[in-house]
């Protein structure tokens, strides 16, 4: 789907006029800002009890392929969300399991000496600045300055751009409150979403909830029978919206009331 400015806020008559006839869904989810609110301190979001209790019900219905799809280091993500069954992805699609074991996609793995000349020389250059810290997700860097003092974006930008330009095979992204360093592969969010729809049945429908930037790219990689939501108030090319973080579990509680053929009563519009 192509950019809009502010889609509609997704209630539940949408979920059944789209979904209810699915045969099944798979249905993919960002972690921070989705699952989990987002927090200052990048280590201290965790999933939501009520969104922890939404994705168990999806992963146990029969008719569904439930995926976490996240920029953290699958190694972080993992513990973070603990459900058996869910398929983890991590890096933006460039770590993520298969059969429960990590994968990591080729070309990245090619480039983690570089990147890890990289890191020692960003981490170098950033280390005045207080408040900012790289993170090594090692297929990836991650710089984030939520905390910065006395620092801007732009300055912090400046400093990571200098240092990737000069090295082949590597590139920098962004993200809310962080500069991303990692390969150049034509790799993302929607190249792994895509990636996993291949594995579930072709009549299957494709839902994605998200609220980062990056979750763009699997927005606009979405079909026309397929349900993307974002998570919070911008222009996104995703068809609807939840206002805000704590609104996740109920369009997840929708989700599987529409595959059990459950109809919508009045006060299960979720409307604005």
């Amino acid at each position: 789907m192509t950019a809009q400015q502010q889609p509609p806020v997704v209630n539940v008559y949408d979920v059944d006029r789209q979904l209810g006839g699915a045969d099944g869904l798979l249905v993919a989810l960002d972690f921070d800002g989705t699952l989990a609110p987002i927090e200052d301190d990048p280590d201290a979001p965790e999933i939501t009890r009520a969104n922890r209790r939404a994705v168990e019900r999806l992963v146990d219905h029969p008719d569904t392929l439930v995926a976490v799809v996240s920029g953290r280091q699958l190694a972080d993500l993992r513990p973070r969300v603990g459900i058996e069954g869910v398929r983890y992805v991590g890096n933006h699609g460039l770590e993520y399991t298969v059969d429960g074991e990590r994968e990591v996609h080729p070309e990245a793995e090619a480039r983690m000496e570089d990147l890890q000349a990289a890191r020692e020389e960003i981490e170098a250059r950033l280390a005045d600045m207080e408040g900012v810290h790289v993170e090594d997700k090692a297929v990836t860097l991650t710089v984030h300055y939520r905390r910065a003092r006395n620092v801007s974006a732009e300055e912090v930008m400046a400093v990571v751009a200098d240092v990737v330009a000069p090295i082949e095979g590597l590139k920098t992204g962004s993200g809310k409150m962080i500069v991303e360093v990692k390969p150049t592969v034509d790799w993302h969010k929607g190249a792994i979403v895509e990636w996993l729809s291949d594995e579930v049945p072709e009549s299957w429908q494709t839902v994605y909830v998200g609220d980062d930037t990056t979750d763009e790219d699997a927005f606009r990689m979405l079909g026309e029978d397929d349900f993307g939501v974002l998570v919070g108030e911008r222009s996104t090319a995703a068809d609807y919206r939840v206002s805000a973080q704590c609104e996740v579990s109920r369009f997840l509680d929708w989700l599987v009331s529409a595959l059990d053929g459950e109809r919508p009563t009045e006060r299960e519009d979720g409307s604005r």
